[in-house]
Order: structure tokens, then sequence, then C-alpha cells
């Protein structure tokens, strides 16, 4: 059973949180551009990570048309507190030039976590 889809949506940027088997799942989507996504981000992330409560979590980029470096800070806050909260994590990433980059980051930031891993997925269709 498939729990309801609770979306979060700013300036293009849209996340959905769906929780299915025990298991919740992230995804992202459209574009993150903002100068402070921080601001937007951080409650998110406090929200995502209490209501995983140590459960599996997988965090999908795939349908992230484009996130910004300033993106970043909050994306590996949200990865640490999941981490810390013992949930098996696993990023996803598209095979895409610019997702590249960001996914080479992630797994360097991951060797340093125990409970994250990151895998590029081709891009969906």
């Amino acid at each position: 059973m498939t729990d309801p889809v609770v979306k979060f949506e700013q300036d293009g940027l849209c996340i959905q949180l769906s929780r299915a088997a025990g298991e919740f799942k992230v995804s992202w989507l459209g574009v993150s551009d903002s100068r402070s996504p921080a601001a937007f981000l951080n409650p998110v992330i406090e929200q995502i990570a209490r209501s995983a409560g140590g459960a599996p979590v997988t965090v999908d980029f795939t349908g992230l048309e484009y996130m910004n470096s300033a993106t970043v800070t909050p994306l590996i806050a949200l990865v640490r507190s999941l981490d810390r909260a013992r949930s098996s994590v696993l990023l996803l990433f598209a095979e895409v030039d610019w997702q590249r980059t960001h996914l080479q980051c992630m797994k360097a930031i991951a060797k340093t976590l125990q409970n994250v891993r990151v895998e590029g997925r081709p891009p969906p269709a």
C-alpha cells in the first residue's frame, strides 16, 4: 500500500515524498535554481528526516531538469541527517552530463557515511 504523495513546491522545484511498504521515496522534479535554496529546503529536509524515522529512503534526482551548485549544501544536509538517523539511503542520478558532476560529488561524500550509496541510471524516457 502506498501512502499519498506529499509535495513541496517552490520556484519551479517540486519535491514529492511518498511511502510504500515501509520505504520512503523522495523525488526531485523540475528546476532548482534559487540563489538561496536552503531557506525553502531546510524545513523540507527536516520533515523528510523526521518522517523517515530510520526507514530506507530513495532520493531520486533522475527527473530533475537542473540543479545549481547552491542546492548541493542542503542536499548534503539531507543525506547526512538521514545517515545519522540510520536510514539506508540510495541516491539516484540520471546519466546525463550535468548530473554526472553531482553524482561524482555525492559518491565522494557517501564514502564518509555509513548508510549511503549513490547510483547513476539511464535518464527517464
